[in-house]
């Protein structure tokens, strides 16, 4: 990793519906790999249908900036386990290199 920072006030908002009604969820962080990948990181204990539709937005939002091209690469994980985050991000590095 090279650097990271919280999503707090940046503006990166992903936009999504549950039950038929608009809202805008704002991902947890936003991580730089050395190998250039952005990785928009969800750090997530407990899962519940409306996560389930933020989760699923947020993938097809990283899908549409690659397939677009512009902006690099991008990841979306989801780390359940805070303890775990070193190694998931270990992890990642690895997939990307």
């Amino acid at each position: 990793m090279t650097r990271y920072v919280r999503n707090d006030h940046l503006g990166l908002v992903i936009p999504y519906e549950y039950l038929g009604v608009d809202h805008s969820y704002e991902p947890d962080f936003l991580v730089r790999l050395a190998s250039d990948v952005t990785v928009v990181l969800e750090v997530k204990g407990f899962e519940d249908n409306q996560t389930k539709a933020k989760q699923d937005a947020a993938k097809r939002w990283v899908m549409a900036v690659n397939n677009w091209g512009q902006l690099g690469q991008w990841m979306f994980p989801v780390c359940r386990n805070p303890l775990l985050l070193d190694k998931e991000l270990d992890h990642l590095l690895r997939l990307c290199m």
